[in-house]
């Protein structure tokens, strides 16, 4: 049986903006490539307890673009490292994910800032915070399954009003393009970007993906 992960407390500066986070110490020993290829009902990895670069990048961009008394929802927030640089910057943050374990640890990385987060257990694909109430609609390493494209293009269309923004991270199968053209289908003025961000050691493309509600 394996152990349970290890945890390690984390400071990162993102665009001047300080965060305090619980986050996995080692993710290798529990990342069995072999396995994982050969053996279809294997456990998945923690990979959520990770800070990949996708959330860092998000993180980075929140810290410059956040405002004070935004309201803004995270999607699928892992570590919910963006929510907590949202929260420090004002805004008022709701993250969110499909399993209980990454609120859980969020909560307690909240207290580490002494900010306040609404956390909901949710599947993007059930929303249940609906009304068009966020000025801002985030996700980080969301995107990457073709499959889940069409659940989350309709929840970013029900929770963002019209001038409400979406802000997408992505840093695994960048190339594809389905995602911003669902966006202008439901009514994004959509733009992509591309940041660089550094993991152990290398370069890896983040693709932003920005829309606005028209």
């Amino acid at each position: 049986m394996t152990a349970p992960p290890t945890l390690a407390e984390r400071q990162l500066s993102f665009a001047g903006e300080e965060v305090r986070f619980l986050a996995i110490a080692d993710l290798d020993p529990f990342v069995d490539a072999e396995q994982l290829l050969g053996v279809s009902d294997v456990p998945e990895p923690p990979y959520w307890m990770h800070l990949w670069p996708g959330a860092s990048s998000l993180s980075r961009r929140l810290a410059v673009q956040c405002e004070a008394g935004q309201r803004v929802l995270e999607l699928g927030c892992g570590l919910g490292v963006p929510s907590l640089v949202a929260a420090r910057r004002g805004a008022a943050v709701v993250a969110t994910d499909w399993q209980r374990d990454p609120l859980q640890l969020l909560r307690r990385s909240a207290r580490l800032n002494q900010v306040g987060l609404g956390l909901v257990q949710m599947d993007w694909r059930r929303l249940c915070v609906r009304g068009a109430a966020f000025d801002l609609v985030a996700g980080a390493d969301v995107a990457y399954d073709a499959g889940e494209e069409e659940g989350l293009v309709a929840a970013l269309a029900a929770a963002v009003g019209r001038g409400g923004r979406v802000l997408l991270a992505d840093s695994v199968n960048t190339y594809r393009q389905g995602l911003a053209e669902r966006l202008r289908t439901v009514g994004f003025d959509v733009r992509e970007e591309r940041d660089a961000e550094q993991e152990e050691g290398r370069v890896v493309w983040v693709r932003i993906l920005e829309g606005t509600k028209l």
